[in-house]
């Protein structure tokens, strides 16, 4: 993993300017991607462009060093992630008269413009943020990969582009402006994160998935190189849906063991985790390393972790995450640039840190859930019928019969308002007396800025096309990418292999919570691979307590960042805060989830605010 930062000189007139600037610049906008990139720091002239590379050594390590160009020196690429076909890609334009310099997965990619153009993308299977260089037509390409796993945020202005890996790098350039947009600010509350392609600041834009930026020319637009539309096979069968996936899946996790430094498995003992630690002990060569992670209380999950690795013969390790939240807690909010109030990057952050230590690449479990129905929300959507009274009714009927009824294959915005809602922690009704300036129209926002596009309506499909539009990639890939660069951490979801996730797409819906329990599809596909204990055990998300948390060891923070007059006031009203802060620091601990979050989403808000507004 690297990080990446380009300057791109728009006006040919100011070049002996622009020099000046990014030399007096470019080193502390690397600076804030040293985390990314501990290995090598480059920073390179390519004609109007400036192509700034923190590299993480994963691949090539010794010719490796980026930019990386074709054969004529006219096409240079700097890239974050990894591109898990480039050893087949590579092979091909050989036979096609290209000649490789290094052993890089960055270099296919100048050789791949060379042949496909701006449609290069498309050809790629990876998680990646790539800038392609076309000096000889003056051209500028940016692209990320299908699912969102790795980031590029740019601010454009008439005379410069600036597009880096983090929010923090494009501060450093001079001119960006810090007001904060109030759609950005509801979006926040409403769910936690700030989704693409908005950003906090205005005038910063976040590139969405599946998409690229071009420059041509000067002239910035920007395009969709993804769009599978999906379309349910409502004939398919269990044993085709979980022959079908099972391959899909088993392959995507043998792309994602190719490295050049030590590798290992995130084995937390859910199914997810522990179905990609199967098939990498089926794949690997060589016997693989897995880890498990203790963490205080109940979120110790070791001994279902402990019980497959011993079933899929690896070299286990247990690890006990030291320190304590209140040491985790400045470290991970300095590092987040824009408010982001999901706890679990604090354990997250923790276990990164920890598996460090051994590896520099780990395999995880992210995507599963949304793939396969695995969260228990999901059931309640399933029983939608076309409004409350007949969602309820339908309810009572299963109760009564002891069955579910058969599910419909019809939806329409209430079953996408539903979802949205179950997704919320403050609703759009609840932002108008939240923000001081009102609040924006957040269900707008989702209608309009929806990048992926499942032609079927059901309740099901419905969530699975907000999950996988807003939430897996502002909050669940955001939190792990994040996180894990913290500690200069490589992480791999070979759920999110795009060849997979459109596959999932077509299963019906109904198939993947058979009889009423989540992620039934795919745990009965993996009975023969797996303990019965792991399989049939209950959810068991990677949250985080709280409560324990702001009424323990970071209770003094938390008092003293909220006390009255307090930075977030200015943007939310300042007796929602007091309520929301006394009854979450007063004697008698707060009841329920939802309360407790939405102190935490101020108190992170806050922090923010007197660390980048």
């Amino acid at each position: 993993m690297c990080g990446i930062v380009t300057v791109y000189g728009k006006n040919p007139e100011r070049r002996a300017l622009d020099a000046e600037l990014v030399d007096r610049h470019m080193p502390a906008m690397l600076a804030t991607l040293a985390r990314r990139g501990p290995d090598e720091q480059t920073s390179t002239r390519v004609g109007a462009a400036w192509l700034g590379h923190t590299r993480l050594s994963i691949i090539d390590l010794h010719t490796g060093t980026q930019p990386v160009y074709n054969e004529s020196g006219t096409v240079a690429v700097i890239l974050n992630g990894e591109i898990y076909n480039y050893r087949e890609l590579r092979d091909d334009l050989r036979r096609r008269g290209h000649v490789f310099r290094t052993e890089s997965d960055t270099e296919v990619l100048a050789h791949l413009y060379e042949e496909h153009g701006e449609d290069l993308f498309r050809h790629l299977n990876g998680m990646f943020a790539a800038v392609i260089h076309d000096q000889s037509r003056d051209l500028l390409l940016a692209g990320r990969d299908r699912l969102g796993e790795k980031p590029i945020l740019y601010w454009d202005s008439p005379d410069h582009l600036v597009l880096a890996s983090e929010l923090k790098t494009i501060l450093a350039w001079p001119g960006v402006g810090r007001d904060i947009d109030p759609l950005s600010l509801a979006l926040y509350f409403n769910m936690l994160c700030v989704p693409e392609p908005a950003c906090i600041f205005r005038g910063i834009v976040k590139l969405q998935p599946a998409h690229y930026l071009k420059v041509d020319q000067g002239r910035l637009s920007v395009h969709r190189y993804w769009d599978p539309r999906p379309r349910i096979d409502w004939s398919m069968d269990a044993a085709t849906a979980s022959e079908g996936f099972l391959d899909l899946l088993r392959d995507s996790v043998r792309l994602r063991l190719v490295a050049d430094v030590p590798l290992g498995v995130f084995l937390s003992g859910g199914v997810d985790s522990s179905a990609v630690t199967s098939f990498a002990a089926e794949t690997s060569p060589d016997q693989v390393r897995t880890f498990s992670v203790g963490l205080a209380g109940d979120m110790d999950e070791r001994p279902f972790a402990r019980a497959v690795a011993a079933h899929c013969g690896t070299e286990h390790t247990e690890l006990f995450v030291r320190g304590d939240v209140a040491e985790a807690f400045p470290l991970v909010m300095d590092y987040f640039d824009e408010p982001f109030a999901d706890s679990s990057s604090l354990p997250t952050f923790m276990v990164a840190r920890e598996a460090r230590e051994h590896v520099k690449v780990a395999l995880t479990g992210d995507g599963g859930d949304e793939l396969f129905a695995g969260y228990t929300s999901y059931l309640g959507q399933a029983r939608l019928r076309g409004g409350r009274v007949t969602s309820r009714l339908a309810r009572l009927v299963a109760e009564v019969f002891g069955r579910e009824p058969a599910y419909s294959r019809r939806g329409g915005n209430w079953a996408r308002e539903h979802w949205q809602d179950v997704r919320s922690l403050v609703s759009p009704a609840e932002l108008e007396r939240w923000l001081s300036g009102g609040a924006a129209d957040v269900r707008r926002f989702y209608g309009e800025h929806a990048w992926l596009t499942l032609p079927d309506t059901d309740p099901l499909t419905t969530a699975f096309a907000h999950d996988l539009n807003f939430y897996l990639p502002a909050d669940l890939l955001k939190k792990v990418d994040m996180a894990a660069m913290l500690t200069s951490l490589e992480c791999r979801a070979p759920f999110l292999d795009h060849r997979l996730v459109e596959f999932c797409l077509t299963i019906p819906p109904d198939l993947k919570l058979r009889g009423g329990s989540p992620k039934r599809l795919f745990k009965d596909a993996l009975a023969d691979r797996l303990p019965r204990d792991v399989l049939e055990r209950p959810k068991h998300g990677f949250g985080a307590p709280v409560t324990d948390w702001v009424r323990g060891p970071l209770r003094a923070i938390a008092g003293d960042l909220m006390q009255p007059g307090c930075r977030s006031e200015a943007w939310v009203e300042p007796r929602v805060i007091r309520g929301i802060t006394e009854s979450m620091l007063g004697a008698t601990a707060p009841q329920g989830w939802r309360l407790p979050l939405q102190f935490w989403s101020l108190l992170s808000f806050e922090w923010w605010l007197r660390r980048y507004a």
